[in-house]
């Protein structure tokens, strides 16, 4: 059996779906398994997928079927203990698996290990300055339940995560339109610590047609996470973390608010910030978003 099973996931990316491939074939660790699915791609992506059939397993779908339902199909389909993930637009370096599986094996609480990661453009040319506008934990690893609440910390293609996970866990959610990864993250965290590669191991291809771009499926996502996996479960929460666990909540609750805001909900805003600084009364940015709600 293989110690690592890539699960490729393939839509419409037909003009970067080769430099993923050739990432994944060249990766310094040899025991490792490649499923790539292809969800119905209308460019040509199929096609160059055949090209590569003897070298690794290839599922064509004949109907869109969505990101997490795919990968779900791509992780039923291999074995390995350990599960790696790239989406068909992005890039790993070859060293890459060798050194997540030495951090995974060195503690048997470690659930994930995610990577550093550098973002290039449509043409593979990297883009400096912080292109995706998103905050960053600076020591991205330990235990990570209480970060996770506030915001994804992984980019999907740089996560190697165990078998067992999903076994404990739980699968992806396949209703889920762009955000299923983080709320696999917020279910592992739980249970696993969290081991981190200091290096930029994992290319993110930002190209205009990422699946972050898509706004108000994305919101939706938002949501759902917010109120099943994060307000409905606060009890659960609680019993982790003390304080940093109630400044966490606080924090989740009022971008919770910040998300009824954007959808008009006014009264629900307002319940979601007063319920936030219950958990964290001291945060000057949520009770003037309060005060906003109610002008």
């Amino acid at each position: 059996m293989p110690l690592v099973s890539v699960v490729l996931t393939s839509y419409n990316h037909a003009v970067y779906l080769p430099q993923a491939i050739e990432s994944a074939l060249g990766q310094t660790l040899g025991d490792i398994e490649i499923v790539a699915i292809d969800d119905a791609s209308t460019d040509g992506s199929p096609e160059i997928l055949r090209r590569y059939a003897d070298r690794i397993r290839v599922v064509l779908h004949e109907t869109n079927r969505g990101t997490y339902a795919t990968l779900n199909e791509g992780i039923a389909l291999t074995g390995a203990p350990y599960i790696a993930i790239l989406n068909s637009d992005d890039v790993w370096l070859p060293d890459k698996l060798q050194k997540q599986v030495a951090v995974m094996e060195s503690g048997p609480r470690i659930g994930l290990v995610h990577t550093g990661f550098g973002v290039i453009d449509a043409q593979g040319n990297p883009i400096e300055g912080n292109p995706l506008g998103i905050r960053f934990h600076p020591n991205p690893q330990g235990d990570l339940l209480a970060e996770l609440l506030t915001r994804n910390l992984f980019i999907t293609s740089s996560v190697l995560f165990r078998r067992e996970c999903i076994e404990r866990c739980g699968r992806f959610e396949e209703h889920l339109f762009g955000m299923g990864d983080w709320d696999l993250w917020l279910r592992i965290a739980e249970y696993y610590t969290i081991g981190y590669v200091p290096e930029p191991l994992t290319m993110y291809r930002l190209h205009g047609q990422n699946t972050m771009y898509q706004s108000e499926r994305m919101l939706a996502d938002d949501l759902w996470i917010h109120e099943e996996r994060i307000r409905k479960r606060i009890p659960d929460l609680l019993r982790h973390d003390g304080w940093r666990m109630r400044r966490a909540i606080g924090v989740a609750l009022a971008a919770l608010g910040v998300i009824y805001s954007r959808m008009e909900r006014r009264d629900k805003a307002r319940e979601a910030f007063l319920q936030s600084l219950r958990y964290h009364p001291w945060r000057l940015k949520t009770w003037v978003r309060l005060l906003g709600s109610r002008l």
